[in-house]
């Protein structure tokens, strides 16, 4: 297996800045994102309906109103037995109809939309649900492991302390001491156990020495004694 190559811890911690600060800011993207969302969400579900269902309210009162004016108009008699104008109620009578079909027309598609608008919020936040994954768990597991990298890296490219060096010192004069003492102690004994055999060797050979001379004296007292005898034996 290759080695590290790693030229420059600061690279790991900037590289780990950088992972974070996107981290932030996607984080903030969605955050933003679903709060969009839920501000449509509660428009189109909630404040767009009530809005439209008073405008309902509103205008059909308007119709009524306008529908009365019309009705009055034609049935008042001028005092020259003429019928007046009912040109500008019949107007504002087709404005305020119109008006009306276009809240119901809102009210439905406020029906409409909310079914929508579900439909493609699930769809949106299931696309996203991956990009959540990354910055809720992969990025900051990537944050956490350039931490744990940066400081073994650190802690094995750190000089080593004044307290374990001193250690080490007083470990190689100790071991030094051991071999030097070792050594003397050798030289020491070895002349000891060649004097001691030399002895050995002296003592053996005194040994001899005086077996040779044990016999000899055995033969001088016994040749005068064998010769005393024969002198005497003789005539």
């Amino acid at each position: 297996m290759d080695g590290a190559n790693v030229k420059s811890i600061d690279a790991i911690t900037r590289f780990k800045a950088t992972i974070g600060s996107a981290r932030d800011d996607l984080a903030r993207a969605l955050a933003e994102a679903d709060s969009d969302i839920d501000r449509a969400q509660l428009w189109i579900e909630r404040e767009a309906p009530a809005y439209w269902k008073r405008q309902l309210t509103l205008r059909a009162e308007e119709v009524t109103v306008c529908k009365s004016a019309l009705y009055r108009k034609q049935v008042t008699v001028s005092a020259k037995d003429s019928k007046p104008s009912v040109v500008d109620e019949k107007k504002a009578l087709q404005r305020a109809q119109a008006r009306l079909a276009e809240a119901e027309d809102k009210a439905k598609a406020c029906k409409r939309w909310a079914t929508t608008f579900q439909r493609e919020v699930i769809l949106f936040k299931g696309t996203m649900s991956a990009m959540q994954t990354v910055v809720e768990r992969d990025l900051p597991m990537a944050i956490a492991l350039m931490n744990r990298m940066a400081e073994a890296l650190a802690r094995y490219a750190a000089p080593e302390p004044v307290e374990l060096q001193s250690m080490l010192k007083a470990l190689q004069e100790s071991a030094e001491s051991t071999r030097r003492t070792g050594s003397a102690d050798a030289a020491v004994q070895m002349p000891s156990e060649r004097d001691d055999g030399s002895a050995k060797d002296d003592a053996g050979g005194g040994g001899e020495a005086g077996g040779d001379g044990r016999v000899d004296g055995i033969g001088c007292t016994e040749d005068p004694d064998s010769d005393a005898s024969g002198d005497g034996g003789s005539p």
